[in-house]
């Protein structure tokens, strides 16, 4: 009897076709044992396997803003070098192109920058995985990854809920802020396109001649406009950096949590024949007072 109800045909997924007197039925009481467990499967995870449509269930809450805000960067870049009506602006201009080389996908170099980030968030996603980065010769070994966050995070939750009576969610999500803040990447990348097309429609080419292109182009933007727009590049690029660099710094502690209390985790629990070894034979005495504490 299926206790999942409209779940049939996960079994015909398995293609069996063999017919022999060695196949038969299950015992009496090892039915009666399965059908008392209660569902290891819900309705919608049968329909799925049974209808070969398993995935697609994870997506990247920053990826379009940070594709959005790369063709942005991009566009901006390829006016390089922009101009004010005095040094004063051009230096704003300058401080927006450099951001603009951080913002740019097309970054090729691993290092804090949109295509690191932009990893980064897939892999907290669930949508990048370990092979996919040692696939490009990425070491993943201490980058957070969707499950070997959230299975630290349960751990850890345990751990600091009974040492420091810890009872919420930062330590489950503190590798994931680069998620939390999705909406205000989402609203800085619209701003940013925004004030790169106004931008792009202020700019006069200038300089050249005898049939060679504009060397520089010139912006007609007021100082206090540009200043603005700078600060908008320079806030994003500091709110992915930061972020960034507090979810790897977050997880690299949370792995040293857990490793420290499965250290200490071998010297609890001590049978007499272990208690006897490192009383009298293989522990220090930092050991022999720790368990006899």
């Amino acid at each position: 009897m299926a206790l999942v109800n409209n779940a049939t045909g996960v079994y015909a997924t398995l293609g069996f076709n063999f017919s022999d007197p060695s196949i038969t039925n299950l015992p009496a009481n090892t039915v009666t044992h399965m059908e008392a467990l209660p569902p290891v499967i819900s309705t919608w995870q049968a329909q799925d396997i049974a209808n070969n449509e398993v995935g697609g269930y994870f997506t990247n809450p920053v990826s379009s803003s940070v594709h959005l805000m790369s063709d942005t960067a991009n566009t901006l870049l390829s006016y390089s070098p922009i101009r004010g009506s005095n040094d004063t602006i051009t230096g704003y201009f300058t401080n927006i192109l450099a951001n603009c080389a951080y913002l740019a996908i097309g970054n090729s170099t691993y290092t804090p920058n949109s295509r690191s980030f932009l990893y980064h968030t897939d892999r907290l996603s669930n949508i990048r995985f370990q092979t996919d980065d040692a696939f490009v010769k990425i070491d993943g070994t201490n980058l957070p990854y969707y499950q070997t966050a959230i299975q630290a995070g349960k751990s850890a939750t345990y751990i600091t809920n009974q040492t420091d009576g810890i009872a919420n969610n930062s330590v489950m999500l503190g590798s994931f802020t680069s998620i939390l803040v999705a909406n205000q990447i989402n609203t800085l990348a619209n701003t940013l396109y925004h004030e790169a097309n106004t931008i792009v429609n202020s700019l006069t080419a200038e300089g050249g001649g005898e049939g060679g292109g504009p060397t520089y182009y010139m912006s007609s933007l007021s100082q206090s406009v540009v200043l603005q727009y700078s600060k908008d590049f320079a806030n994003v690029v500091i709110l992915m950096t930061e972020r960034e660099n507090s979810d790897l710094a977050f997880y690299a502690n949370l792995k040293n949590l857990i490793t420290n209390y499965n250290t200490t985790k071998q010297l609890t629990n001590l049978g007499d024949s272990q208690s006897y070894l490192v009383n009298n034979f293989i522990g220090t005495q930092k050991a022999i007072t720790r368990i006899n504490s």
